[in-house]
């Protein structure tokens, strides 16, 4: 009877981390702006209600001045955030967009160089996956879906394989990511992003 018992115990306990393990494996379900059969990216419809992540911008050297012809705004979910700040890694999900805005330079009372945006130029969409999705498409590796778009396009890539179109890019990044940083989430630039840093 003892015996019994015993089994039935190690059964129940065997039974319920079973349970525990395939219920942590389960991959979290996609963003509404991938396709779950193919992986194919788009811009998401939102993205502009969610917090800026960061803000770059990018000048030339005309005649010996400097003028900002380029802004790069990203923004991403703030459960992206919120998950960053506690855990120190981008979460499976996670979007990152960013948008290519053109510039110009010109002078005002605040110095004699203040850029502003103008027009949109098109978007860099990144999607964080930790599950290994999409082993077959060009635009899924290392970590992440990745995928460029034209303004005047949202929903087809012009990216036809990551490996080319955009690693080249996030390679630096590599050598300023923090030395604590998931090895897939190296490919970010986020030292442009102090919101991302513990409060």
């Amino acid at each position: 009877m003892k015996n019994t018992v015993n089994v039935c115990i190690f059964l129940s306990i065997l039974t319920c981390s079973l349970g525990s393990m395939a219920w942590g494996s389960k991959a979290k379900p996609l963003p509404a702006n991938v396709d779950k059969e193919t992986g194919a990216i788009s811009v998401p419809t939102d993205y502009t209600l969610w917090p800026t992540l960061g803000t770059w911008s990018h000048a030339k050297d005309e005649n010996g001045a400097a003028n900002i012809h380029e802004y790069h705004v990203v923004y991403t979910q703030p459960s992206t955030i919120e998950y960053y700040q506690k855990k120190g890694r981008f979460p499976d999900g996670a979007v990152l967009v960013k948008e290519l805005l053109h510039a110009e330079t010109m002078s005002m009372t605040t110095g004699p160089a203040v850029g502003h945006a103008t027009k949109l130029k098109g978007f860099f969409v990144l999607v964080r996956d930790t599950q290994g999705r999409f082993k077959s498409s060009p635009l899924w590796g290392d970590g992440w879906g990745w995928s460029f778009f034209s303004a005047d396009d949202r929903v087809k890539t012009a990216s036809k394989d990551y490996k080319v179109d955009c690693i080249p890019c996030h390679v630096p990044a590599k050598e300023l990511a923090p030395r604590h940083a998931k090895e897939d989430d190296k490919w970010i630039y986020t030292l442009g992003y102090p919101v991302l840093q513990k409060k």
